[in-house]
């Protein structure tokens, strides 16, 4: 048996009268009520209830472009992986894989400046867009970098900037980093822009972590068969 004792219109309307700005502080409850348009008096509240519909509508419809907007990155994104996977694929030699790489990066991904870093491989030929470092000196210019476990985007320390970019990093405000964690070979696939929104870190990274496991591997069979691994 409910104790739940029943309000009468007449204490509802005492309440009402007593607590005016009830309806603002409880906005919600708005949505729940149905007020005939004939109503005497009933404007003001009627309008307040489209005025919530409205805003909840306008809610939906930013919701549903940005939802609409994500899928067409994705579906971008998984358009240059694939292209990605095809190049390397088609290059066994490690030197081949690396331009494959650049050249993906520059033409596919729009990088602005991007770089290669792999760690403790004096056997491999350095270029424009690939560094060869010790992780001990490494450690010492950018001891942060080294700590990543997982795909970074957003904001570094300006000597970060400079380990992964010596020659554009004075132009660089926002990088994604990419760590290759493969058995027999470390290091960062870097990408660096002028546009400190570019890449923030409420970035995807799905894609970008797949990359380097990709790249990683690839990277690294191909060391292996050259014998420099």
């Amino acid at each position: 048996m409910s104790n739940k004792k029943t309000l009468s219109s007449e204490e509802v309307t005492a309440y009402l009268l007593e607590n005016r700005d009830f309806f603002e502080q409880h906005p919600d409850s708005l949505s729940a009520l149905n007020v005939p348009h004939n109503a005497q008096g009933a404007s003001s509240l009627i309008e307040r209830q489209v005025t919530q519909l409205r805003e909840h509508n306008e809610h939906l419809r930013h919701r549903i472009a940005e939802l609409l907007e994500n899928a067409r990155n994705n579906d971008q994104l998984f358009e240059k992986t694939r292209k990605l996977s095809l190049l390397l694929n088609k290059g066994f030699d490690f030197t081949e894989q690396v331009n494959k790489l650049r050249q993906s990066l520059a033409e596919d991904f729009n990088a602005e400046c991007y770089s290669l870093i792999l760690f403790d491989k004096p056997a491999v030929q350095e270029g424009d867009f690939l560094q060869t470092i010790a992780s001990e000196t490494a450690q010492k210019q950018a001891p942060g970098l080294m700590g990543i476990k997982h795909v970074f985007c957003g904001h570094l320390r300006e000597q970060e900037y400079q380990f992964l970019f010596p020659n554009e990093y004075k132009n660089i405000h926002s990088a994604i980093v990419i760590p290759i964690k493969e058995k027999n070979l470390h290091g960062f696939i870097a990408l660096g822009s002028v546009d400190k929104n570019r890449f923030h870190p409420k970035l995807g990274t799905l894609f970008a972590e797949y990359i380097g496991n990709m790249v990683g591997g690839s990277l690294a069979n191909a060391l292996a068969l050259s014998g420099s691994s």
